[in-house]
C-alpha cells in the first residue's frame, strides 16, 4: 500500500535533500534540473504567490518511492486571478527542461495511480500543467492510460538539441560537412592571427564567481540589447538566482563557466552545468563588437573540445533549434506538455489558449 505526504513548508523541504537525492540517482528522471539543488534554490527566489505542494510517495516499509515536484499559483489575466492550477518547481521565470515526476524505476505505474487519485481528491486547482517533460519519458503515456474519461491533453511543446560526444575531437569533426570544418578552423586561425592569440577561461575559483557572473550578464544583455530584446538576465531576481545557482554548484562539481579573452577582454562567455557525464549549455552571450570575429562561434567549438577532453558523453544544448546548435547536429529530444483540467473554468481557458497559439503559428 503506498501512502502519500505533502510536504507544504520549506522546512520540510530542506529536510528531504539527501532523500531527494538518492531517490533520484535511483529514477529513470535522473538530470540536472531535478536535483534537489536547483528546485530548492529556484523554491527561496521565486516562491511569491505560490504555495508548496511536493507530493512525497513511501511504500509499505516506509521508503521513499517517489517526489512529484510540485507547487500551486494563480493564473492571471488582466491582473485579476482568475484560475488556480498546479506546475513543476522549477518553471517559469526560470527555464528548466527534461521535468518529470522523480519515481524509483519499475513503480512508474503504480505511483502515478496513486498521484492522479490524490489530486482529484484536491479539489481546489482548476488544472494542472505540467510542462518540459521529455517525451521519452513514461510519464506521458502512463497519464493517459491512467486518466481514462478525464479531460487530458497532452502536446510536443519544443526540442532540445544535443551531440553525442566521441571520445576523440578529431572524430567530432569528422562528422561536420568539410565546409563546416573548414570555417570552425578558418575563424579560430583568423582570431589568432589578427589578434596575436587568445586565452580559453574557466571559472573555478568561488572567489572569482561573484565577478564572473557579472561578466555574463553583461555579455548577454548586450548581445539581446543590439536586437532590441530585454535578455534572459534582464531582471534582477533572476540575475540573483543564478549567482547563488553558480555557487552552489561550484561548491559541488557542477558548474563550467567559460569565457573567451582577447588582448585581456573578455569577449563571449558560456555558462554551462555538468551532470551525469552531459555538460548542458544553458545561457550565453558575447560582445556585439567582436561579432565579426565569431567570438560566440569559437568559444562553443573550444567548450565542445573540452567536454570531450574530460571524457564527457553528450552535449545538451536544452531548448531552441537555433541554426548555430543545428549547424553542429542534427540530433534532438522533444518535449511535451500535458494538461490536466479539473473545473470548467479551466476547459474554458484550454480552449482559447489553444486557439491563441494556433493564431500565433499561422502569422
Amino acid at each position: 500500500m503506498l501512502s502519500i505526504k505533502k510536504i507544504s513548508t520549506q522546512n520540510e523541504f530542506l529536510k528531504l535533500k539527501e532523500d531527494w537525492t538518492a531517490l533520484l540517482k535511483n529514477s529513470r528522471a535522473n538530470t540536472l534540473f531535478l536535483t534537489w539543488e536547483w528546485m530548492y534554490t529556484w523554491w527561496e527566489y521565486f516562491q511569491e504567490n505560490r504555495q508548496l505542494f511536493i507530493l512525497t510517495v513511501y511504500d509499505e516499509s516506509k521508503k521513499l518511492v517517489a517526489i512529484a515536484p510540485l507547487c500551486i499559483t494563480n493564473k492571471r489575466i488582466g491582473g485579476i486571478s482568475v484560475l488556480k492550477y498546479i506546475k513543476f518547481l522549477g518553471t517559469l521565470p526560470i527555464s528548466s527542461d527534461h521535468l518529470d515526476f522523480i519515481i524509483s524505476k519499475g513503480e512508474e505505474k503504480k505511483v502515478l495511480g496513486k498521484i492522479v487519485v490524490f489530486l482529484f481528491q484536491e479539489s481546489r486547482w482548476d488544472y494542472c500543467l505540467l510542462t518540459n517533460i521529455p517525451v521519452t519519458s513514461l510519464t506521458g503515456r502512463l497519464l493517459e492510460e491512467i486518466m481514462g474519461n478525464r479531460p487530458f491533453q497532452s502536446k510536443i511543446s519544443q526540442s532540445c538539441p544535443y551531440i553525442p560526444l566521441p571520445d576523440q575531437i578529431e572524430v567530432f569533426y569528422s562528422s561536420l560537412s568539410s565546409n563546416r570544418r573548414n570555417t570552425i578552423m578558418r575563424r579560430r586561425r583568423n582570431l589568432q592571427k589578427n589578434y596575436n592569440g587568445f586565452e580559453f577561461v574557466k571559472c573555478e575559483n568561488p572567489d572569482d564567481i561573484d565577478d564572473a557572473m557579472e561578466i555574463l550578464f553583461k555579455l548577454h544583455q548586450k548581445k539581446w540589447m543590439e536586437v532590441k530584446h530585454k535578455g534572459n538576465f534582464a531582471r534582477n531576481a533572476i540575475r540573483v538566482f543564478h549567482k547563488k545557482i553558480a555557487e552552489t554548484f561550484l561548491n559541488v562539481d557542477m558548474l563550467r563557466l567559460y569565457f573567451l579573452r582577447v588582448q585581456g577582454k573578455d569577449v563571449a562567455a558560456l555558462y554551462t552545468f555538468k551532470y551525469n557525464n552531459t555538460l548542458f549549455y544553458y545561457q550565453g552571450g558575447w560582445d556585439p563588437e567582436w561579432s565579426k570575429d565569431r567570438v560566440g562561434s569559437i568559444l562553443t567549438n573550444l567548450v565542445i573540445e573540452d567536454a570531450i577532453n574530460n571524457g564527457y558523453s553528450e552535449y545538451d544544448f536544452l531548448r531552441g533549434t537555433e541554426d548555430y546548435k543545428t549547424r553542429l547536429t542534427d540530433k534532438k529530444r522533444e518535449e511535451m506538455d500535458i494538461f490536466i483540467l479539473n473545473s470548467f473554468n479551466s476547459r474554458i481557458y484550454l480552449l482559447f489558449r489553444n486557439l491563441y497559439h494556433n493564431i500565433i503559428k499561422l502569422k
